[in-house]
This record gives C-alpha cells, sequence and structure tokens, in this order.
C-alpha cells in the first residue's frame, strides 16, 4: 500500500514534474496533512506554494488560502489550471457569473484551491463566504506573504490580523507562509493567527547560486558606472530597485541610454500600465525593469540574472525578499547593493511619514472628531512632505482604528495603543540601522543574513558561503607585513579610536588625530586626547580611510548609536584591536605600499569610497583577478594588448549587432591585459566573465592573450 510521501510525489511528479521534494517541502506537507499549525519560512523561490498545494489534493474538500495580491492570486490558479489543478480565486475583478459559478464550484466540491484576499474574507462579504466554507467543510487555511499579519513586519497589512477571528469560528488548523521573517515577527505571526504550539520550518537563506554584493558608492556617477559594470557582466534580465519615483525616472533613463529596452514600474502610473509592464517584463520584451518596491510581489521569472538596489532599502527583510527574486532558475546571478551611507536620509523621510508622532495622532483624532475631511487635515497639518505624509499615515491608522473598534472617527477614546506605537518606531529605526549595518559589513553576506532571519532557530555552524563577494576576495587586496612606520601609525589611530571608543565616528576621530582646530574639536576639548595630532602630517583623507581599513580588517568595529540616527555609527576597539593597539600583536592589513600612495591619488579611478582596498599591483597573487576591474586603469597594462582586445571586442559586437561593452566592459579589459591568463580557469577569476561569457569567449580570448 501506498505511504502518505508516496502519494505526494506521485502527485509532484504528475502535475508539477518534480521527482523529489525541497528542504523541508514534506515536512511542511506533513503537518498539514495531520492538521497540525505550522510556520514555514523558505526564501523566494524555495517551494513555499506546493508545502499546501500538494496537500490539498489529498484532502477530498476545499483549502483556502489567503493571497495579499489580486496579481498574484490570478498568476497562481492560471499556472494551476494549466498543471491540471482545480483552483479558483474571489476577489473583485470578477463578474457576477464568474463568482457564480466559483461560489457553485465550491459548494459542489469541485474546487481544491481557493484564493482569496484578506479583505475578502474578513471584509463586508466575510460572513456570507465563511457560511459557504463551512458548508463546503473547510480542512485547512494557508496564509502567504504571514509577515504581512506582524506589525513588526516590513509589509504589514491589518486586515491579515483579522484572520483570527475567521480561524476561530471554523476551527480549522492553518500554516502560515512567508521569505522574510525575523524571530520577533515569527513569535508576532504565530500570537496574531492563534497558531497552537506550530511546528516551526525555517531553511534556505543560503542560496548558493546568488552573489550577494556591495559596491561602495560615493556619487551618483560612481553608481551609475557600477550598474553599468553590473549589467554587462551578468546580462539581462534584471531588475534595478530604487526607493523614489523620482530615483526611478532617473535610472531608467540612464540604462535605457545604453541600448537596453527599459520599463518603468511605480505606484504613481496608472493600473493597466503597470499590469502591461509586468506582462512585458515576464514575456520577455523588457532587459532591465526599473522600479520601486511596488514591484516584484508575485512575478515569477526564473531567469532573472541580476537584481541591484540603486538606493539603500528600509530593511534587511525587504532587500532579501526583492533580492531573492534573482536566479529562481538555479543559474548564477547577483545581487548587488550600490550602498552609499547617505541614502539613509531618503529611508529616514519615509520612516519619519509611517511613524507618526503621538502629538499628530491626537491631533488628527480632534479634527476627525470635528469632521474635518482627510484632504483637508493633510493640508493643514503637512507644513512639508515628510509631515503631508505623516498626516495622511495618521488618518488611515485612525479610521481603521476606529472601524475595529466600531466607533465613529474621532469620538470616544483614542483608539491606538501608544507604547506599541513607539515600539514600532524603535523597531523601524532598528532594521534601517541593521541593513547600514549590512552595508558596511566586511564579513560573509550570507552569513549575516542567515544569522539575522535564523536566529537562535538556527542549527549547527553558521555558513560561511565561497560565494558572496566578501567570501570572493573581491574589493580587497590580501594582507601584507607592514613596515615599523606603518605600524606604528596603525597603533597611533588603533590609540585613537580607544581613547575616544564609543563616542565619535570616522570623520571626528579622523580629525582628532590630524590634529584638526575645527570648533567642533575645541569645543568639546578634544584637542587634549593624549592623541590628538599624532598623525599631524597625514592628509585627514588618507587616515578616514586607514580607520575604514582597519575596520574591514576587523581591528575596530562600526557601532550603532542607541536612540541616535539610523545609520550614524560610532567607532570602538575589538579585543585584536585591543592587542594590537598594546603591541602584542603585529597585523598584515591591505595598506597602499608606500610608492603607490605616492602615485595613487584618493580620486583616481577605482579608489572605493572609504579605501576598503589598496589598489592592486598586477601580477601579485590575488590581485587584478580577484580585485574589481576598475582597481586597474589603462596606464597600468600594456596598450598593444589592450588595443588588440578592443578591436576584437569591437567586431564581435558589431557581428552580433550589440553595443560593445555588453560584450565586456572596458575595466574587463583592462584585468584581462593586466592579468593574461593562460587557460580557463585562470579566465575565470577575471570579474566580468560569468560562465555564459567563459563558454563563448574564452577560445578567442586566449588566442588573443596566449
Amino acid at each position: 500500500m501506498a505511504t502518505v510521501l508516496d502519494r505526494l510525489r506521485d502527485l509532484i511528479s504528475h502535475h508539477w514534474g518534480y521527482d523529489s521534494f525541497r528542504p523541508l517541502q514534506q515536512e511542511a506537507m506533513l503537518a498539514t496533512l495531520e492538521r497540525r499549525d505550522s510556520l514555514v519560512v523558505m526564501p523566494t523561490g524555495g517551494g513555499k506554494s506546493l508545502c499546501y498545494q500538494a496537500p490539498a489534493l489529498l484532502s477530498e474538500h476545499v483549502t483556502v488560502v489567503v493571497s495579499p495580491l489580486i496579481s498574484l492570486m490570478k498568476d497562481q490558479v492560471d499556472g494551476l489550471r494549466v498543471d491540471g489543478v482545480a483552483a479558483s480565486f474571489l476577489n473583485s475583478t470578477l463578474l457576477p457569473h464568474e463568482r457564480d459559478e466559483v461560489i457553485a464550484s465550491v459548494r459542489d466540491g469541485r474546487c481544491r484551491l481557493l484564493y482569496v484576499s484578506p479583505e475578502r474574507l474578513v471584509g463586508d462579504g466575510g460572513p456570507s463566504l465563511w457560511r459557504l466554507l463551512k458548508q463546503a467543510n473547510l480542512k485547512f487555511i494557508a496564509i502567504d506573504e504571514a509577515h504581512c499579519i506582524s506589525q513588526w513586519g516590513h509589509d504589514f497589512r491589518p486586515d491579515y490580523r483579522r484572520l483570527a477571528g475567521f480561524r476561530a469560528e471554523l476551527g480549522v488548523p492553518a500554516a502560515a507562509f512567508t521569505a522574510t521573517a525575523t524571530p520577533d515577527v515569527r513569535a508576532d505571526i504565530a500570537v496574531q493567527l492563534g497558531l497552537r504550539d506550530p511546528l516551526d520550518l525555517i531553511t534556505g537563506f543560503e542560496r548558493t547560486n546568488l552573489t550577494l554584493a556591495v559596491e561602495a558608492c560615493r556619487s551618483r556617477e560612481e553608481k551609475a558606472a557600477a550598474l553599468s559594470r553590473l549589467v554587462a557582466e551578468m546580462g539581462p534580465p534584471g531588475i534595478v530597485y530604487a526607493a523614489t519615483r523620482k530615483t526611478v525616472e532617473l535610472w531608467a533613463e540612464a540604462i535605457a541610454g545604453q541600448g537596453l529596452r527599459t520599463r518603468r514600474y511605480h505606484a504613481g502610473m496608472p493600473d493597466d500600465e503597470r499590469s502591461r509592464v509586468q506582462e512585458e517584463f515576464l514575456a520577455g520584451r523588457i532587459d532591465v525593469m526599473v522600479a520601486t518596491n511596488a514591484f516584484g510581489m508575485g512575478v515569477d521569472k526564473p531567469d532573472i540574472r541580476f537584481v541591484a538596489h540603486a538606493e539603500l532599502p528600509g530593511s534587511v527583510e525587504a532587500y532579501y525578499q526583492e533580492a531573492g527574486r534573482a536566479g529562481r532558475d538555479g543559474l548564477p546571478s547577483r545581487c548587488t547593493l550600490l550602498f552609499s551611507p547617505a541614502d539613509v536620509r531618503t529611508q529616514e523621510f519615509f520612516m519619519a511619514g509611517a511613524n507618526p508622532s503621538v502629538q499628530v495622532l491626537r491631533t488628527v483624532w480632534r479634527l476627525l472628531g470635528e469632521g474635518t475631511g482627510d484632504e483637508e487635515i493633510v493640508n493643514r497639518l503637512g507644513h512639508d512632505a515628510s509631515a503631508s505624509m505623516s498626516a495622511g499615515t495618521a488618518v488611515r491608522l485612525l479610521r481603521r482604528a476606529a472601524e475595529a473598534a466600531g466607533v465613529s472617527p474621532g469620538m470616544g477614546t483614542f483608539p491606538l495603543d501608544e507604547g506599541a506605537r513607539a515600539l514600532k518606531a524603535r523597531r523601524d529605526r532598528e532594521r534601517l540601522d541593521t541593513m547600514v549595518r549590512y552595508g558596511f559589513s566586511r564579513g560573509c553576506r550570507t552569513r549575516f543574513i542567515y544569522d539575522y532571519f535564523a536566529g537562535g532557530a538556527r542549527g549547527g555552524a553558521a555558513p560561511r558561503c565561497g560565494t558572496c563577494d566578501v567570501c570572493l576576495g573581491w574589493g580587497r587586496s590580501d594582507g601584507r607585513a607592514l613596515d615599523d612606520a606603518e605600524l606604528l601609525r596603525v597603533r597611533i589611530a588603533l590609540s585613537g579610536v580607544g581613547r575616544l571608543s564609543g563616542r565619535f565616528g570616522v570623520e571626528r576621530i579622523a580629525q582628532v588625530l590630524t590634529g584638526s582646530r575645527g570648533r567642533e574639536i575645541l569645543d568639546r576639548n578634544l584637542d587634549r586626547v593624549p592623541t590628538y595630532g599624532k598623525l599631524a602630517g597625514v592628509a585627514v583623507e588618507e587616515v578616514k580611510d586607514l580607520l575604514n581599513v582597519l575596520a574591514d580588517a576587523g581591528l575596530i568595529e562600526r557601532q550603532g548609536i542607541e536612540g541616535g540616527r539610523p545609520g550614524a555609527f560610532v567607532l570602538a576597539l575589538t579585543p585584536e584591536g585591543r592587542r594590537v593597539a598594546r603591541g602584542e600583536s603585529r597585523p598584515e592589513l591591505a595598506l597602499p605600499t608606500p610608492a603607490q600612495a605616492r602615485t595613487s591619488p584618493r580620486s583616481r579611478a577605482g579608489r572605493r569610497a572609504g579605501g576598503r582596498a589598496a589598489r592592486a599591483v598586477p601580477g601579485t597573487k590575488g590581485s587584478a583577478a580577484d580585485a574589481p576591474p576598475a582597481a586597474l586603469d589603462e596606464a597600468d597594462v600594456d596598450p598593444e594588448l589592450l588595443a588588440r582586445l578592443k578591436t576584437w571586442r569591437t567586431e564581435e559586437a558589431r557581428r552580433k549587432g550589440m553595443p560593445p561593452y555588453v560584450i565586456f566592459h572596458d575595466s574587463t579589459l583592462v584585468a584581462l591585459a593586466a592579468v593574461r591568463p593562460r587557460d580557463r580557469d585562470q579566465l575565470r577569476r577575471v570579474r566580468g566573465i560569468g560562465p555564459a561569457k567563459l563558454d563563448a569567449y574564452a577560445e578567442a580570448l586566449l588566442g588573443l592573450l596566449t
């Protein structure tokens, strides 16, 4: 007799063509069939949907799937029907006769999976739908994008929180699914849904085909150059996320200027235009989609080769959900954050608008009670863009709270928990702070993500992925032994950090070490610190570079400021930094050699923001091959060889009818001329040559280089 697992394997093979389960899928499916509550965290592309779709086909009754977006549920239902699964959805897009047919299919037992939005399930039409599902003997409910139920999640939807009442009324078990939930969010999901002893299944934060990378950029020009390299190295299709509608337009125009088929997507566009653009992207008629975070949920396109964030996202949750849309086909893909600490200001603007002060909330409550219209409230309180957003948020929050409490807006007791609102604002700041730490971090990117989401639920040793930019050694050269003068300079810098530990950041400490006479130094009596002026013969920018190298090497650490601005950091010594400062240890560091320091001004191409790495010396171990291509320029290589490479590239581009940079970026040709790879393995190590380009051009390149 076939076991339950055998039947599940047969189902996923017959309907979806899979011959095995992905990690934790079978555990999630068995929990559903055993009518046990569960909370499942899997990455985008990890197979969450199958965890409830397959068990539904073994049941004789309907399964309800709560889905947040109409477009998402339509795509899923269309796909299920193609796979031979009896699935339907109920939402506002259906015509009356279509809605009647769906209801009849549920009543008659012909529907196995019914997709509904939380608003449809708990809104005005909810009671009649509940009666229908009771009659159909509903046995199970699946909640997709379950982080929306938690006010600590990054995409909070108030109607999700009313699902607990639906569960209690029908007495059915539930499974909550999400790709992005920290331990706090998971705990809140379980409480809000009333999950009883749920089975926690958490997996998949290390996707080996994704290269997570951070490019430190000081200016929009540096971001444009980094984005151009990324597009040239990985090729389309790809997604570029921007923080605002304005910057979406800016980046879309820049990318379109490179000859790529580019489209925009943001919430300010008409619905029909957004739908059309999304369909074009899915159909492969668009090379690069430039979008705000309004784009992506429900976009099931397997061959996205890169996801770039042109500006800092507001949280690691938002970042990883968006980055995870790359490489769902399992092929090599890249997720790059173009990191500039200045981008924090944009997220602070959004955060202020999303977290109105108690004063604003109480003022809006009073105005609602006086009968003031929503638009007039926003106009009256919105003395600037941030204040307008804050007032609009307050209106929405208070109207929802009044509806939930069954009172008229502005009447009776103030309906919001002020303590909970303050806690939410603090957690939003902490999430942004963590995102900034990710940008600054020089540890394994995957490990950072893994630890953030898995928390105490992680079993075993945290991974070191070997595939992110840090593990691959991009953007930094190997450390080298220091001479006595260099070691003294390092120890002075560490001493300066130690004496000011936990009080100041890079800028102020560099000013103290170089002996600045600025008011900000003298007014605080920082000229009395023993290390004041000890590096007076060094430019302040070079000292800042030195401090960043020391941070990259783990000798000093960047610490967030309790209650301070997100993204604001102070410096403190690590235990190893203290040992070096006391002369107990002699480190090897990625400092420029004296010759490089003389000939390589800080503004020269390839010097990354913050001085993260010394310039590479052609031919040395781990230099040009492992460093970003921009770490060299044309003056560093054989001009005749470089000219031959460029001539070949031009001819190849003309033959294929594409711009030359799509074949190889200039910086990749410079790296090739510097390193002169002798075989395919050495070619593969040159940044800008991925698997596809290696297969296509290895023979031609080796012929030119050897």
